[in-house]
């Protein structure tokens, strides 16, 4: 049992090495059984598999220390703005970041990420082309006030 000033991340929490199916599924049963102080700890000195899985925590202030860890990699910007199950708070701080939002890939997996807060989304939508926001207007897995700025900003071009 762990005391309340021991650390909850061991070397094999916070070590970036390759991970097979079986220990992701340890680890994530790890994480879950940490409280929010000490997910917060590992949110910052986690390696990336433990990153990812605290990216989709649902408190903000483990969302906040994932998105400040020193260790975060363009890689995993891209991954947090792809998956669905990313918190809201990691998308809209990297919807707010210029340094992220200069790699196309990113935004594009913003704009297409349902979790996505639409403004944040519609933000990017003027540096779409038309073929994209076609494509977009008729996304029915993104938002409806995604769809329909698309719709409008199509429109627009007409």
């Amino acid at each position: 049992m762990r005391g309340p000033g021991v650390s909850p991340a061991g070397p094999d929490l916070t070590e970036d090495r390759p991970i097979g199916e079986e220990e992701r599924s340890s680890i994530a049963a790890q994480v879950a059984r940490l409280s929010v102080p000490g997910k917060v700890e590992l949110a910052v000195k986690g390696n990336r598999e433990v990153r990812r899985i605290l990216s989709r925590d649902a408190s903000s202030m483990v969302a906040r220390a994932v998105i400040g860890s020193p260790k975060l990699t363009e890689d995993d910007i891209l991954t947090y703005a792809a998956s669905s199950q990313t918190h809201e708070e990691v998308l809209r701080f990297i919807a707010d970041s210029r340094q992220w939002t200069a790699n196309r890939q990113v935004v594009s997996a913003l704009v297409q990420n349902p979790r996505t807060p639409p403004p944040a989304a519609i933000r990017f939508l003027k540096s779409y082309q038309t073929s994209e926001l076609r494509v977009l207007s008729q996304n029915r897995s993104l938002s409806a006030a995604v769809r329909q700025e698309a719709k409008r900003q199509l429109a627009q071009r007409h």
